[in-house]
């Protein structure tokens, strides 16, 4: 073959690639149901990524109380399913499942198991852990977010019908952060 058809094939991969991206997260946020997640505070500190912020979310902690027989097979690297339901303010999780049988009527997201502690209690991430902001609010976002400061930071979240979660909005004390 030659080089420039190579050349242009390739091009062509990574354009396909890039733009799947981009439409896979942008049918999420078009046809996703709208949840608010609590989130508690993490001490994000990393100088190569640039601003950002590092969530970590209530759901993430779960209680295996919450999850039917079986509760051996959650190990570190799997994919569950968590059931989420509204409580007063925030979105809770109310069971697990290792299936993706979601009904319509459910908002169900999906995450991957991190830890498996002893306690009863599994680490879950789900993908929206990490949220980037502009240059130079990383900080003032950051100082908000900690223990003790008094402040109340959550995140309205958008979930698909296939579980796949994207940020939407972040807030601080009930007021959208804007940028």
């Amino acid at each position: 073959m030659n080089k420039k058809v190579i050349t242009f094939l390739i091009m062509i991969l990574w354009l396909v690639i890039s733009l799947g991206l981009i439409a896979s997260k942008q049918y999420t946020i078009s046809t996703g149901k709208k949840v608010l997640l609590e989130t508690v505070p993490v001490d994000p500190r990393d100088f190569l990524r640039g601003d950002y912020i590092i969530l970590n979310y209530k759901i993430s902690d779960l209680d295996l109380s919450i999850v039917s027989p079986n509760k051996s097979d959650f190990k570190p690297g799997k994919n569950i399913y968590v059931k989420l339901e509204p409580r007063e303010k925030y979105w809770a999780a109310v069971s697990i499942k290792e299936k993706n049988d979601i009904k319509t009527d459910e908002i169900i997201v999906k995450g991957k198991i991190k830890h498996n502690y002893q306690q009863g209690h599994l680490m879950v991430s789900y993908g929206i852990e990490n949220y980037f902001v502009p240059e130079g609010k990383g900080k003032e976002i950051e100082q908000s977010m900690r223990r003790g400061s008094g402040n109340t930071v959550s995140v309205e979240a958008i979930v698909d019908k296939f579980g796949n979660a994207v940020i939407n909005k972040l807030y601080i004390n009930d007021n959208e952060v804007k940028f």
